[in-house]
């Protein structure tokens, strides 16, 4: 009762084993079975890997329960941390796209208000949390497209709200978090201007202050009217645009961060511009401010830190690029007195302060030590890779970065980077001693999995640019493009945008030679597999077609085309039959002997499938798609037992770990979705 079964529409072939060892002799139709979910089955999400350093002001500190706890987004998945225990973590999945801003309540540290983007024409939800209950407490929306910035009000009663640029309303919100209800109290249009942050009165719950583009206002917010009424600071002739805001101690006085590198003191009280400093101003625009434990101004700009004093605005400590990597996004002061800082690069650093000895009060503290406390890909990751039978870690691919994992932990182990290149694919060979890559520059580039060391480099092993999709436009990826390697390590096969598929001869120590280049693909090659025998292998191309290649005499055996463009393809383990994704929202099952259609599942309703992976007794596979779900399979049946969601864009692969305890899958979110398998005792029991 509580499945959702969606029937097919014939009665589907089942593909039991007997079927696929027994060569069938007459091809029989295809049959199409639905898509067919048991919805109560959810895959558990063990750990992410990543941090959406995009937004501002998108890393947070909280503390309850004894406990002190970090929350920071990946896509559209909120992550609560514990500091205290790194195991310790909670996913809260709620929103349907990528979260723009956050907001904690200052009174009770586990309410949290988060809000996202959306697609054009729709309302961009606000959504408040109880933290230590992990659930929603209520959904706001008034919003269009986006939420730009969230604040609670002192009392934290209220909530004030930013939309975004197809929006820009300052909207006051009641919350009432006892019976889990949020009621909108008034709005109005925030500036002529895009209005770009908000904050309250340390205080007051009638003061409102919102800064933007040629825009600072002060805001009385009139709770028994149910209006605001704003009043623009005078500023004389300086014009700016704001890009953050921050309370002093007193509740006299705001501090705006600018984009031409300057900071601005207006009294709250008067609405009148008093200061501008630091004297030299900041390189780079100031993308986040707070205030340290001493009461200084703490301002994150590009890719330095620089902690100057609130009276004079003297720059007591500067951070330059060489120890914070990318354009610093959000600054928060942990529970015990040091600084986190994220920036745009995924990255998260922990800032130490050294007290002055020549400062008896401490308010000139210094910085001590800067700490990179996690990181990850700040771009859309195109591949990853285990080892043969080894699950303890792995490897991924994004734009110029290859990068090696430790998958019970997600610490990055290894960093290999090529500046100015893409990498598009990645595998490890049999031994697990080398790190195959192809690259856009149509080299493949092997490196040492310990030491990270160039081993050779094959040049010009595919054409640089590809020959494009046969139904017109571009192809994002050129050079090579695929690789797998033969079982015994001693052949490699690549293939490219050019639609070649090209076979190596790896010897160690030795020069590596090609042996043949097959060119029947009028497309780029988006998926190589090798068979069991190392005799044939398979290619999959956006040209519409697979290919079954021999590894003997490098010509074509057989072929199958479809109206898609085919984007992931693997062997059933003892190589009767194989599976293939597209474009066309469907899985295919074909027979390896004579290619025909065995079955077709419709796999997603709305989206093509990008990559899939199936077990080694080929009982249960997996796929991912553009809806962003993980999908796990039972063969035999053709039936989808489990889903996870917890990419906020489209996964690109998902690979099962040697063991199959875990699935591994990464997204164009530059976020690692690492999950836990089912036991295989009870996987496919019915409930």
């Amino acid at each position: 009762s509580n499945c959702n079964w969606r029937l097919p529409t014939t009665e589907s072939t089942p593909a039991s084993r007997c079927c696929r060892t027994s060569r069938r002799a007459e091809r029989r139709p295809p049959q199409l079975q639905l898509l067919y979910i048991r919805m109560d089955n959810k895959l558990e999400l063990e750990s992410v890997i990543g941090f959406s350093g995009k937004p501002r002001g998108g890393l947070l500190c909280t503390r309850f329960n004894e406990s002190n706890y970090l929350v920071h987004s990946i896509g559209s998945t909120l992550v609560l941390k514990n500091m205290d225990d790194p195991s310790d973590q909670t996913f809260l999945q709620g929103h349907s796209d990528r979260i723009s801003c956050m907001a904690l309540h200052p009174s009770d540290p586990r309410i949290l208000a988060s809000g996202q983007v959306t697609h054009m024409g729709f309302l961009a939800p606000i959504l408040v949390w109880n933290l230590e209950a992990k659930a929603v407490v209520c959904s706001l929306q008034l919003h269009k497209v986006s939420v730009q910035a969230l604040a609670f009000s002192p009392s934290g009663e209220f909530l004030a709200s930013l939309g975004g640029e197809d929006d820009n309303n300052l909207v006051v919100w009641h919350v009432d978090v006892e019976n889990s209800r949020g009621v909108a109290i008034c709005g109005s249009p925030a500036a002529s201007d895009l209005a770009l942050a908000v904050s309250w009165s340390k205080t007051s719950d009638e003061t409102i202050i919102t800064a933007g583009r040629n825009n600072l206002r002060v805001w009385t917010f009139d709770v028994g009217e149910r209006k605001v009424r704003p009043i623009d600071c005078q500023l004389g002739q300086t014009r700016r645009c704001f890009t953050c805001l921050v309370v002093s101690d007193d509740d006299q006085n705001v501090f705006a961060g600018t984009e031409t590198g300057d900071v601005l003191e207006v009294s709250i009280g008067q609405k009148l511009f008093k200061r501008i400093g630091p004297k030299k101003r900041i390189p780079r625009q100031i993308t986040a401010m707070a205030l340290d434990f001493n009461g200084n101004l703490v301002l994150g700009s590009g890719d330095a830190l620089t902690i100057v004093t609130p009276d004079e605005f003297k720059v007591l400590t500067h951070i330059g690029g060489d120890q914070i990597s990318g354009q610093v996004t959000s600054i928060t002061v942990a529970p015990t007195g040091e600084l986190l800082v994220g920036t745009t690069h995924s990255n998260i650093y922990a800032v130490q302060y050294a007290r002055d000895p020549s400062d008896p009060y401490g308010g000139a503290a210094v910085i001590d030590t800067v700490t990179l406390k996690s990181t990850c890909h700040n771009d859309k990751i195109k591949d990853v890779a285990f080892p043969r039978g080894y699950a303890e870690l792995f490897a991924t691919c994004s734009g110029p970065d290859i990068r090696i994992w430790h998958t019970a932990s997600g610490s990055e182990l290894l960093r290999i980077q090529v500046p100015n290149l893409e990498c598009n694919c990645i595998c490890f060979n049999p031994k697990g001693s080398l790190v195959l890559s192809g690259w856009s520059d149509g080299k493949v580039r092997a490196f040492g999995p310990q030491s990270g060391k160039l081993v050779f480099v094959i040049n010009d092993a595919h054409k640089l640019v590809g020959v494009g999709n046969p139904s017109g436009g571009t192809v994002p990826a050129n050079g090579v493009t695929s690789l797998c390697v033969a079982n015994s390590g001693a052949r490699l096969v690549t293939g490219g945008a050019d639609g070649q598929v090209r076979v190596w001869k790896l010897e160690s120590g030795g020069a590596q030679v090609m042996v043949a280049s097959m060119k029947e693909h009028r497309g780029p090659i988006n998926d190589l597999k090798m068979g069991a025998s190392d005799k044939e292998c398979l290619s999959a191309s956006a040209d519409g077609s697979i290919i079954k290649w021999s590894l003997e005499s490098y010509t074509r055996l057989s072929a199958v085309f479809g109206a898609t463009f085919f984007t992931g393809v693997c062997y059933h383990p003892d190589d009767s039959q194989f599976l293939s994704c597209g474009t066309d929202h469907k899985i295919t099952f074909w027979d390896a002997t004579d290619m025909a259609a065995v079955r077709i599942l419709e796999a997603s309703e709305t989206a093509g499938l990008f990559g899939m992976d199936i077990s080694a007794d080929g009982s249960f596979f997996v796929s991912c798609a553009g809806d962003r779900s993980v999908k796990l399979w039972h063969y035999d049946e053709g039936v989808c037992w489990y889903m996870g969601e917890g990419h906020s864009s489209a996964v690109n692969k998902v690979k099962i770990a040697p063991g199959e305890q875990r699935l591994i899958s990464i997204g164009d979110d530059s976020s690692i979705c690492i999950w836990k398998v089912p036991e295989r005792e009870t996987m496919f029991d019915q409930h």
